[in-house]
């Protein structure tokens, strides 16, 4: 017989909402990677879209967003220089 430990986490130990990377839906990370595509900043797009800028950073290395916003880049870039 062992002795299994769960520790118990109190509530201001816990992340918010707002800095939790697995509740971003398909919109907000379509969002994410069109602003970041333009420039924005971090700290920007944590204000645009309400959430905390260290989980703007945080999506994007959790769902492997940066070959998308380069692809986007690419894509706007090319736009510019056919206009």
């Amino acid at each position: 017989m062992s002795i299994v430990f769960k520790p118990k986490i109190g509530a201001h130990l816990r992340k918010s909402p707002d800095q939790r990377v697995d509740n971003f839906s398909k919109e907000e990370i379509a969002e994410v990677i069109q602003l970041r595509a333009i420039g924005t900043s971090y700290r920007d797009c944590g204000r645009i879209m309400g959430r905390a800028k260290g989980s703007i950073g945080s999506v994007i290395n959790y769902y492997k967003l940066k070959g998308d916003i380069d692809s986007a880049k690419a894509l706007l870039v090319s736009d510019w220089v056919a206009s």
